[in-house]
């Protein structure tokens, strides 16, 4: 219980200090001033109050140009306009689309208040070199910046620059230089602001990447004991090299503080490491869930292999690739990420499926930690504000596993005491699990009586089924023959008769055709053998569907036909979505359309109407006609096949009884309902049940 405790606590504090860093990043982005034409204005900025001013905004920006201050506050008959943060890749200028590869300048002019502070500038990972120069004077450099590729090293930690700024203005300027990587730029937020703030910032972003890479490797430590401890468990060991991974991953990245530990490794080394760490905390935590939910595992057992089989396929290119190669396949990489997340959601969606211990538990760590994955990828992709949030949601979810273990080793402990306790149980109360054994019998023994009726029924079902097969087959078989024997014994002679006599025959065959085709429709749907082509069909198309085939046609015979649209009360229809194969869905209106055309007097009408429930995401449909209504006793068994309690519904009209037989089973197969409401003289309404869902876009 201590140990449980403990991981909760751990866990509601990393996500208390996610939420505080989230709510921090959008109060800050929204309150600080902006860069506007390469200018800043911070006159009246309370650095010691507000805080570190982020440079974002609209810097100038100089392609393929390496100027030095002097240069680049010279007059130019052109002046270009860059967002920050952004990478160049995404810029528009008059050359065109740029890609990572190339060097730029960028300029700020900043006007502040005419107070002599040590001001400091904290520099995020740029991609991949730059220099810094404040007032005109070099203040740091990182990497080489060259136009030479030949000249030109790499390096992206982050840095940051102290300096005095004397007066009301002041002028940076940043020389960038990129053949390494895929992006190239600066595409995360720069801050500046008092010197201490910007050294507060350093360590926090220090001490961050440090508490996680400790957190992180004494887990995976604890968990690679316990494997050492218990072999039998393989989750462990997989659980450990995953953590280590993850944690030596943080220290790759960032302020890269593997190189401060090994400065004999270079940039690209570095970032190679980062993305095989990376592939393999994927594969291990594929192998995880694999192996602590081990019973539902050989359901995935393909999909498993192809994440491994893909993970070391990626790992092979990172290594034997240049760096800047390996990087443009950045979205490759994510797409990986993605499809193990995929797997994770299934496996761990089939273990609470089957009530597997903890599985709740570690659905919720992967969803915190999926989501906060999912804006690093959108980051990555400029399509998020807030950076780096994957780390920490990494190591919530990794408490949360941590727990999960511990949960199944609790478990254990219980588990034999729970048998010890039985033991003891049993030997002292045998007599009552007799008695409890014996009403179990009795129970199971009323169970098989039941089962035992509906056998029976099912039988007398089967017995009428044949009958009707027989009855629905002879009359009309009898009828032709009859036909036949008047045509050859010659008794009607005139051919205006004969043909009325073979065009009796032909309907009475084509009733046949119909019949055998109906009882073959029926028999391949309840046999599982109708391939269903369902398609993703917007609700207000399906309803221009269903006006276009009846309208026309109900309205040549005299009735009136409605289809109302009820789902505006909500949502717009545009926004709902289902998923049928709108053949069969046809077959099934045109069913329930013609009967109530059958059975409703002139005048009369036929309507639909259709509603939106969003609570339980489905489309509820009614089919109404003011007919002449079935009786009540009748309704219960309206959709058995060949049920023709009332003729005038059936025989009268030529009805085999099939077509809503066929209709709930075609119902059925899309996961709807169907049922009917009707009094003798009242008219009849079908509701139809059928999954549906909104979409935020719909593609008309």
């Amino acid at each position: 219980m201590r140990r449980i405790t403990f991981h909760i606590m751990m866990a509601m504090t990393l996500i208390t200090i996610l939420v505080l860093q989230v709510v921090g990043s959008l109060v800050d982005g929204n309150a600080a001033p902006q860069v506007r034409n390469g200018v800043m204005d911070v006159r009246g900025w309370d650095f010691r109050s507000q805080g570190l001013v982020p440079l974002n905004g609209q810097w100038e920006f100089n392609w393929h140009e390496l100027l030095s201050p002097a240069a680049a506050t010279a007059p130019r008959k052109v002046t270009y306009y860059a967002p920050v943060p952004a990478s160049w890749n995404q810029f528009q200028l008059q050359e065109g689309k740029r890609s990572g590869a190339g060097y730029a300048t960028y300029r700020l002019h900043i006007m502040k208040d005419d107070i002599d502070s040590l001001y400091g500038v904290w520099l995020p990972s740029i991609y991949s070199s730059y220099q810094l120069w404040v007032n005109g004077r070099l203040v740091l450099n990182e990497g080489t910046v060259s136009e030479d590729e030949n000249t030109y090293e790499p390096s992206t930690r982050r840095r940051m620059a102290m300096f005095h700024m004397p007066g009301e203005q002041a002028e940076i300027v940043i020389q960038v230089a990129n053949y390494s990587h895929q992006r190239g730029g600066i595409w995360q937020s720069p801050y500046f602001g008092l010197a201490e703030q910007t050294i507060r910032k350093s360590k926090m972003e220090t001490v961050r990447d440090s508490i996680l890479f400790g957190c992180l490797l004494m887990v995976g430590l604890y968990h690679i004991g316990l494997f050492i401890e218990r072999r039998k468990d393989r989750y462990t060991i997989l659980f450990g090299v995953l953590c280590i991974a993850m944690a030596f991953r943080i220290v790759t990245s960032g302020d890269m503080l593997l190189l401060s530990w090994l400065p004999m490794l270079s940039w690209s080394i570095n970032t190679r490491i980062e993305y095989i760490l990376m592939l393999i905390a994927a594969m291990t935590g594929v192998g995880y869930i694999r192996y602590l939910f081990t019973e539902d595992a050989d359901a995935c057992l393909r999909t498993y292999r192809f994440l491994i089989g893909g993970g070391s396929l990626l790992i092979g290119m990172t290594v034997s690739l240049p760096t800047s190669v390996f990087t443009s396949f950045l979205s490759g990489y994510q797409l990986y990420i993605v499809a193990v997340v995929l797997y994770i959601f299934a496996m761990n969606f089939r273990a609470i499926h089957h009530h597997r211990l903890g599985a709740y538990i570690a659905l919720i760590g992967f969803a915190v930690l999926s989501v906060l994955v999912l804006n690093d990828i959108l980051y990555s992709h400029e399509l998020a504000p807030i950076r780096d949030l994957a780390p920490i949601g990494l190591v919530v979810c990794i408490f949360l596993q941590s727990l999960v273990i511990s949960l199944r080793y609790s478990q254990v402990l219980t588990d034999l005491e729970s048998v010890s306790t039985e033991l003891i149980e049993l030997n002292a109360s045998l007599e009552q699990r007799i008695q409890k054994r014996t009403a179990e019998l009795v129970h199971m023994n009323a169970h098989l009586e039941k089962n035992n009726k509906e056998l029976e029924r099912m039988e007398i079902s089967r017995r009428h089924l044949f009958t009707n097969i027989s009855h629905d087959l002879r009359t009309p078989i009898t009828l032709i023959r009859g036909y036949l024997e008047v045509l050859q014994d010659e008794i009607v002679y005139d051919k205006a008769e004969q043909k009325k006599y073979i065009r009796l025959m032909l309907n009475k065959i084509n009733s046949l055709n119909h019949l055998i085709g109906d009882m073959f429709e029926l028999s391949k749907l309840e046999a599982g053998q109708v391939q269903f082509s369902k398609q993703e069909v917007l609700l207000e198309h399906f309803i221009t569907h269903l006006e276009d085939n009846y309208k026309l046609e109900l309205s040549g015979k005299g009735l009136i036909f409605a289809c109302y649209n009820e789902t505006y009360r909500d949502v717009p229809p545009a926004s709902i979505v289902l998923r049928v194969d709108l053949d069969r869905m046809t077959q099934v209106f045109d069913n329930l359309i013609y009967n109530a055309v059958k059975f409703t007097p002139a005048g009369g009408s036929i309507t639909i109407r259709i509603q939106y429930t969003a609570e339980k995401e489905t489309i509820h449909i009614e089919v109404t006609d003011t007919g002449i209504g079935v009786r009540e006793e009748d309704l219960p068994f309206i959709f058995d096949r060949f049920y023709k309690k009332d003729k005038s519904r059936n025989s009268s009209t030529g009805g085999s009884g099939i077509g809503l037989a066929i209709a709930k089973e075609v119902i059925e197969l899309h996961s709807g309902q169907i049922g009917v409401e009707s009094g003798q003289g009242a008219g009849t309404t079908f509701h139809i049940v059928l999954p549906a869902y909104r979409i935020s876009s719909p593609q008309r």
